[in-house]
């Protein structure tokens, strides 16, 4: 009798030795194992990260009185939600992902996979929140059911479930910087912790765009512009007429400059190196989106995602473009993402295209005439996942020197990008080409928009030398700026580090569009004492090479970028007042 009641104790502790290996087991698989299959980063291993969901899952155990299959079950959503989806945000987003976070990623993420992906996407993700929502009901019902039964009891659960949630979560945490490494966050301190430092640093950076704040920003900015001077944005052209312009932004585009030493045959076109190497370096280096290249290289603004517009905002390039008497078009290879189809004309674009297909901008504009002058604003899709093509590169075949030096789980990855980085680059010749033919005075610019998510994973594993390795690393300015000044050829500004903001003015000056007090001249990154700014960050050109620095929050560089994040806040998530406020 006492063996048979040792044996009933031992199978009712059973939970809580088997929880704590299957989430051991869990974490190794998916952290340690299934990531770097995938090119997705790995992370260090963390005790802390099995320990919170160890505790999380105890909890739960009580909770649901103690019921193994609904506690192990949700174990596994728990360990799916924390040591899956928040690693892949990190990666490929910058930052660990929250509900908020889905309003603007989710609508996006879909647009651009195919039937089959968007099914099993959809799917997923319904079953996926709608397990946590049950579960939370779920606990929730438990706890007042327990308050019902044993008082005591229920408030010492409550007590312990609020003070894990706000150890775990909510904690504040102190920021020393302006800039935050969640990768590094991750390695140090876990994956789960990286969720509590980014609500501190989400409030640590938040602005405020009521109207008192709006009219603060706006005369600060106005002071500065009242200070500047453009003369160095305007090009040398001799023309009587308007030029059209074309500016035409990259999917996922980066030229593997930095690793050159170590191909054997460049797959890249030596029209377009001779091009690169007379062009200005550019950043971000970093895996932010698509649509932050367009809304900074159309308006000028910090990088935010906008919500779903129903009014316009005036004053951008494509509205200045368009008072100056351009036809203004907007060429998509994709379909549509981040409501662009409500965005784009609310920004003043007179026509939009979506869905033109891999590489077939230069075939529309080939085939469309216009009695005015065109500002074409493009975007590529070559580059982004599943849109690889076959191709004669063999890129691996001739560069086996350079792929000796990857990790054989990333080749596949690698290749795939180089190889559509370098038909990208082959088909940025061919449209410079047949806008030239049609357009010869034509301004044409051609900007990458980030890096491919899944490539600092890849040079991170591999073997190439820890020199070329922070090269590529501590690139800020790390792909050109194209530049065709009509019959000019290629230009090239003075120095590296043009902030993509800066866009919008150096084509509005170089068209004569009136600018003044505009959203894009507001928006101009001035360098001020030195500091280059571009995409919230701050940086100095030494000797040459863009260097990321920290910078006082009461100097004039971060005064004038928080004011300039202040606006993008108002126009792009807020109630407007800029158009208020800028009238008095």
């Amino acid at each position: 009798m006492e063996l048979y009641m040792k044996n009933i104790k031992l199978k009712n502790n059973s939970f809580y030795l088997i929880s704590l290996l299957l989430i051991t087991l869990l974490y190794c698989i998916i952290t340690q194992f299934l990531f770097p299959m995938f090119s997705v980063m790995k992370m260090n291993f963390s005790i802390i990260d099995i320990l919170y969901i160890y505790l999380f899952s105890i909890i739960s155990y009580i909770l649901s009185d103690k019921n193994k299959y609904i506690s192990y079950f949700f174990i596994i959503v728990a360990v799916f939600s924390f040591f899956a989806i928040e690693p892949l945000g990190i990666t490929i987003e910058a930052k660990p992902l929250f509900f908020t976070d889905m309003p603007d990623l989710y609508p996006s993420l879909i647009e651009v996979l195919p039937l089959y992906m968007k099914i099993i996407t959809i799917s997923a993700t319904t079953l996926y929140f709608g397990l946590l929502f049950a579960y939370a009901l779920y606990f929730i019902y438990r706890l007042i059911k327990m308050y019902k039964i044993n008082i005591k009891k229920a408030v010492i659960m409550t007590l312990i479930v609020a003070a894990v949630t706000y150890i775990s979560f909510f904690r504040n945490i102190k920021m020393d910087s302006i800039y935050v490494d969640y990768i590094s966050i991750a390695n140090k301190y876990g994956i789960i912790n990286t969720i509590s430092y980014r609500i501190s640093y989400d409030k640590f950076m938040k602005v405020n765009a009521d109207i008192e704040s709006v009219k603060e920003a706006i005369n600060i900015l106005k002071e500065a512009e009242s200070k500047r001077d453009i003369s160095h944005l305007i090009l040398s052209y001799d023309t009587d007429k308007k030029r059209d312009v074309f500016l035409i932004f990259l999917e996922s585009f980066y030229d593997y400059e930095h690793f050159l030493p170590l191909l054997d045959k460049d797959p890249f076109p030596k029209e377009y190196r001779e091009w690169a190497s007379n062009s200005s370096k550019v950043g971000p280096n970093d895996g932010y989106g698509s649509l932050f290249a367009r809304t900074s290289g159309l308006t000028g603004t910090s990088p935010i995602f906008p919500k779903k517009q129903k009014t316009p905002i005036y004053t951008t390039l494509p509205y200045l473009m368009k008072e100056n008497g351009y036809h203004t078009i907007a060429l998509e290879e994709s379909d549509v993402t981040y409501y662009l189809d409500a965005l784009f004309p609310n920004i003043g674009i007179d026509e939009v295209i979506f869905n033109l297909g891999l590489t077939n901008i230069k075939n529309y504009i080939k085939t469309n005439d216009f009695d005015e002058p065109v500002f074409v604003t493009g975007f590529t899709f070559m580059g982004h996942a599943g849109s690889h093509v076959e191709n004669d590169l063999d890129v691996y075949e001739n560069n086996k020197r350079f792929m000796e030096k990857i990790d054989k789980r990333d080749i596949p990855v690698l290749v795939e990008t180089m190889e559509n980085s370098a038909l990208s680059a082959k088909d940025i010749i061919d449209t410079k080409n047949v806008i030239l033919e049609k357009y010869p005075d034509a301004l044409i610019i051609f900007k990458h928009d980030h890096l491919y998510p899944y490539l600092k994973t890849i040079i991170h594993n591999s073997n190439i030398d820890d020199s070329i390795k922070e090269d590529f690393f501590y690139s800020y300015d790390i792909s050109p700026i194209l530049i065709w000044n009509g019959t000019n050829g290629y230009y090239k500004f003075e120095e590296n580090g043009f902030p993509p903001e800066n866009i919008p003015m150096f084509i509005a000056a170089n068209t004569k569009a009136n600018y003044t007090n505009s959203v894009i001249s507001l928006m101009y990154k001035d360098n001020t004492d030195g500091i280059i700014r571009f995409y919230n960050s701050f940086y100095t050109n030494d000797n040459g090479k863009i260097v990321r620095v920290e910078i006082d929050r009461n100097s004039l560089s971060y005064k004038l970028n928080n004011a300039q994040r202040i606006l993008s806040e108002d126009l792009f998530r807020g109630k407007k007042y800029f158009y208020k406020c800028i009238d008095n």
